[in-house]
This record gives C-alpha cells, sequence and structure tokens, in this order.
C-alpha cells in the first residue's frame, strides 16, 4: 500500500492522512484533469465480524453525501472496491479541521466563529431540505478552507429518509454533541443537527465544552442539567447571544428552533448585538495535556457491551444498587473495573465513607449529600459572580438583581436535579435491562441475518465450484481437440511442404533444361547464320569470278570478230 501508484484511472501523489483501517490519499484524476481526494479502507484492516457493518457504513457516506451538491458541502465523485480496499473520491479541501482550534489552543474572534456557524447553518438547511440528517456534527467534521468557508464531510452515520437508516448496528454519534434523545434511544430528526450546532456555538463563545467526563457523566448532564451561560464564562458574549445558545441546546427537541433557516435567522440577529461590546476580543480554545477526541460513538460495542460479560454486569449492579454495605460496592469495583456502573458505585462509597455510622440511612443521606453539593457549587458560582460584579461596577443595580432572582431560582432548580439525580439513581436498573434486551433481541437478529448470509455464500460457492469442475472438464475435452486438430495440421502443412519442396526442385530442373535447350537453339542459330554467311560469300565469290569470266569472254570475242 505504501507504493500505491494508481488507483483505477487516479495517479497518487501522496498522503493526507493514515488512521486504524485505511489511508486518506492526494491523487490526480488523469481523464479530468483535477486534484482529489481518496479515503480508502483495507478490507485487511478490518476485523471479518465487523466487515459488513463497516463497509455499509462506507457506502453510506458515499450515498448520503454522492446526493448533495452544495459549495459548503464536501462532493463525493466516486464510490469503488477492489480486492485489498473500498474507497471514495471526493473534493480536494486545502485547509483544517474546526476542531484543531479547539484542540490545540488557537484563538478565534467571536465574529468570526459565529460566522463559521452562520455558513454551518446554511449547509444544515440545504441537507435538511434534501432528507438527510447528519447525526454526527462535531469539529472534526466541519472543514474551514484557507478562504475560511465551511466544508461538511463525514456522512457515515447520516440517516437518508428514503432508507430510513444507514447501517447495521445502534450508531448514536458524539456523545460531547448529541442531543439528550440521541442518549435516551428516541427517534432523532433534523432538531438533533440543530443541538449539535448550538453546542458548537458553545465552544465557540467560551473556549469550553457545555458537558465534561465520562460517557455516562455527559449523557446525565445533557439530559438533566443546562449548561452554563456563556456570558458567565466570556463577560464578551451578550444576552441576545446567552438565549440563541439557550434554545438551539434545549432537551426537547420541541423547544430549540424547528429549522436551521430559524436559527440562521436568530444568530444574524443576536450577532449585531457584538456591535454594541466596545472590545468583542478573541476567545482562547485550552487544550490542558493531549486534545480531547471527540470519537463517534456505536453502541452496542462487540468487546464489553453484550454477552454473558455485559449481563453479570447488569446482574451484579441490580443485586447491590440498594446496599447500604461498603463491601458491597468495593467488590463490584474489583469484579468489574470497567463496568457500565462504576461511576456509581465509586459515589456511593464516597458517601459512605463519610457518613459510617448513619449507614442506616444512606438513602436519605445521599440526597442530603447531593443537594450539600449542588449548593457548595451554587455559593462558589455565586462568589466568582459577586467578584465579576465588583469588577463590573458600572453594571447597574437593576441587574444585580436580576442576577440574584436568577441564583435563587438556579437554587430551586438544582434541587430538583438532586431529586432527578436520585430518581435516575433508582431508574437506571430497570432502563439498563430494558436497554440490554434491545441488545440481545438485535444481536439475535444479526446473527440469524449472519447465518443466512453464510449459508448463501456457501451455496453460492458450490455453484461456482462445480460450475468451475463442468468447465474445466469441458476446457479439457477441447484441449484435446484442439491438440489433435494442431498435430493433423501440422502434418498436413509438412506434406503441403515437402510437396512444395519437391514441385519446386521439379520446376527448377524444367527451368535449367529449357536454359540448356534456349543456349542450344542459340549456338545452332549462330552456327546456321555463320554458314548462311559463308554460303552467302561463296555465292558472292561465284558470281563476282562468272561474272568476270562472262566479261572475259565478250572481250575476247570481239577482237575475233574483226
Amino acid at each position: 500500500m505504501n507504493n500505491l501508484e494508481m488507483l483505477g484511472k487516479y495517479k497518487i501523489i501522496g498522503e493526507l492522512g493514515r488512521g486504524a483501517m485505511g489511508v486518506v490519499y492526494e491523487a490526480f484524476d488523469t481523464l479530468i484533469e483535477r486534484k482529489v481526494a481518496i479515503k480508502t479502507i483495507l478490507k485487511s484492516a478490518v476485523n471479518p465480524n465487523d466487515a459488513d457493518d463497516v463497509f455499509a457504513r462506507f457506502r453510506s457516506e458515499a450515498r448520503a453525501a454522492g446526493r448533495l451538491t452544495h459549495p459548503k458541502i464536501i462532493s463525493i465523485y466516486e464510490y469503488g472496491e477492489n480486492d485489498e480496499m473500498a474507497y471514495i473520491v471526493m473534493e480536494l479541501i486545502r485547509g483544517k479541521e474546526l476542531s484543531e482550534y479547539f484542540d490545540h489552543g488557537r484563538r478565534m474572534s467571536i465574529g468570526e466563529g459565529v460566522r463559521i456557524v452562520m455558513q454551518l447553518l446554511d449547509a444544515l438547511d440545504y441537507l435538511h431540505a434534501h432528507g438527510v440528517v447528519h447525526r454526527d456534527i462535531k469539529p472534526a467534521n466541519i472543514m474551514i478552507t484557507e478562504n475560511k468557508e465551511v466544508k461538511i464531510a463525514d456522512f457515515g452515520i447520516a440517516k437518508i429518509d428514503s432508507t430510513g437508516h444507514t447501517q447495521v448496528g445502534v450508531v448514536l454519534g458524539t456523545p460531547t454533541y448529541m442531543a439528550p434523545e440521541q442518549f435516551m434511544g428516541h427517534a432523532v430528526d433534523h432538531r438533533a443537527d440543530l443541538y449539535a450546532a448550538g453546542v458548537i456555538l458553545y465552544l465557540i463563545l467560551t473556549g469550553e465544552r457545555p458537558f465534561i467526563g465520562s460517557v455516562i457523566a455527559i449523557m446525565h448532564q445533557a439530559v438533566h442539567r443546562n449548561a452554563t451561560p456563556p456570558s458567565q464564562l466570556n463577560s464578551n458574549v451578550t444576552a441576545a447571544l446567552d438565549a440563541v445558545v439557550r434554545m438551539a441546546m434545549a432537551k426537547r427537541p420541541q423547544d430549540r428552533f424547528q429549522s436551521a433557516k430559524k436559527f440562521l435567522r436568530v444568530l444574524k440577529a443576536a450577532a449585531q448585538t457584538l456591535s454594541e461590546v466596545e472590545h468583542p476580543g478573541e476567545v482562547m480554545f485550552h487544550a490542558d495535556g493531549a486534545p480531547i477526541r471527540d470519537e463517534t460513538l456505536e453502541l452496542p460495542s462487540r468487546a464489553n457491551s453484550t454477552g454473558s460479560w455485559r449481563e453479570a454486569d447488569i446482574e451484579a449492579w441490580q443485586n447491590i444498587s440498594h446496599s447500604r454495605n461498603l463491601t458491597d460496592f468495593t467488590g463490584y469495583l474489583q469484579e468489574f473495573p470497567d463496568g457500565g456502573f462504576v461511576e456509581m458505585a465509586q459515589l456511593r462509597i464516597q458517601s459512605l465513607k463519610k457518613t459510617p455510622a448513619q449507614a442506616p440511612v444512606l438513602k436519605e443521606k445521599i440526597q442530603a449529600a447531593a443537594i450539600a453539593e449542588t449548593e457548595t457549587r451554587i455559593r462558589q458560582e455565586a462568589e466568582e459572580r459577586a467578584l465579576w460584579v465588583r469588577k463590573l461596577a458600572q453594571i447597574k443595580d437593576k441587574a444585580e438583581e436580576e442576577r440574584a432572582f436568577n441564583a435563587l431560582k438556579r437554587e430551586q432548580e438544582a434541587a430538583e436535579q438532586a431529586r432527578r439525580a436520585q430518581l435516575l439513581s433508582d431508574a437506571m436498573n430497570e432502563r439498563t435491562k430494558k436497554f440490554a434486551d434491545i441488545v440481545s433481541e438485535r444481536e439475535a437478529a444479526q446473527d440469524a441475518e449472519r447465518r443466512l448470509k453464510m449459508e448463501a455464500r456457501r451455496r453460492l460457492e458450490e455453484e461456482v465450484q462445480r460450475k468451475k469442475q463442468g468447465k474445466m472438464r469441458l476446457l479439457s475435452a477441447r484441449e484435446l481437440a484442439e491438440t489433435r486438430a494442431e498435430s493433423e495440421a501440422k502434418a498436413k502443412l509438412e506434406r503441403e511442404a515437402a510437396e512444395l519442396a519437391a514441385r519446386n526442385e521439379e520446376i527448377a530442373a524444367a527451368k535449367a533444361q529449357a536454359m540448356r535447350a534456349e543456349r542450344m537453339r542459340k549456338q545452332t542459330e549462330e552456327r546456321a547464320a555463320q554458314e548462311q554467311r559463308k554460303t552467302s560469300i561463296k555465292m558472292l565469290v561465284i558470281g563476282i569470278f562468272l561474272v568476270l569470266m562472262l566479261f572475259g569472254i565478250l572481250f575476247g570475242l570481239l577482237p575475233s570478230s574483226r
């Protein structure tokens, strides 16, 4: 693969990137004469058990993006497969991913960031109008060109209205940008993309993610907790932009913007308020340590989310979920260090260690501890707000009263959230069991489908083998007949060659005899001509002699007459 020079009609120029399953190449289309990018997946790098899902998603990406033509969406030119790989030929973009700003501590002005989100919403409006829901909108899937233009990429888990699904399995998205309904397994429509766009806007305005932690922590926060308003993290953010983010990230889809066009219109109006700020400034995107990878989450995972291991994990947690014994939870952590309820077990252990003498009333204490912790956090936020107020003394008293009212309201909401957290803890077992049942049913269906495919493949291979054997027999008979025909033809050619050689010898002998006869004829003619010349000379001499004699006789007779 490192020496790949041509892929079909495409001449490979070099590598643009490399992943676990394939390589992205820069290439040149020799027919149309343009540069392209080729995204490949090596068949040898894919687990055979996952191959159907992986290549179905890859084909889905080509199908979803291939039906779209928009300046802010990467164009797909061709999809192909060969013995070694599957590949997608797409538009070559010179630029970088939006995630590079967030992962490497880059700076971006609020105005510049808002313009990027506006372009994103323009592209999403086109997507949704053509029946496509991306379902994985995140900075890593948004390219920023050298001209600061947005290009949406990676339609691997997109939902197309005409098909209803894109691949076998339960592919959810990327946790940081997933809407609450995605976590809860509800139906997902275009408003999930708008939620993700709201999260990206939050990142641009604050430089921080709205929810952080493990997948379970992010899920709990996304479903039950409102994100801190961006203006509390960046004083340059206006109240109008706060309202846009709040509506875009609403928990219920019906409370959000109902279309990308509406979102875009309200964001444009809110962006006008930035001109009222004397120094809009820049947002610094912090990158503590290694960059945070926003990986697409796929459930269930064959490694640890299905089968007897997962069932044992769920059963163990169900047995101890209401326990007040510290050893039950430490035993769970030892037996399932990577289990799905590790975070909850750790919280229970911390609570039991803090109140060992009051273990019989653990449930009430946990709730009180959660409320106390929430109140402490609220007091800390209030202190931070007070410090911010002191630094900005010009803020009017009315604004301070409004913030105090909001603080009280947040305290009440925090108490309600603590109560919901307890309810979530009690309901988690039932939800997990239902989820496990759904996973088992889907896996059973997948296994049945896989067995059918294997049986069909076996029958096809047997049929191919039979045809191949028949073809071999036919080829053997044909080769024998051809060999015999070739031998006869060769013998015939040899006979004809011998006859031709004999005929050529006869012709040569006849020519030689004819030449000898011709020479003899010419010699005979020459001798005859010489004899004729000699005879003519003799006759001439005789004639002259006779004439002279006649003259002599005549002249001799004349004197006698006188």
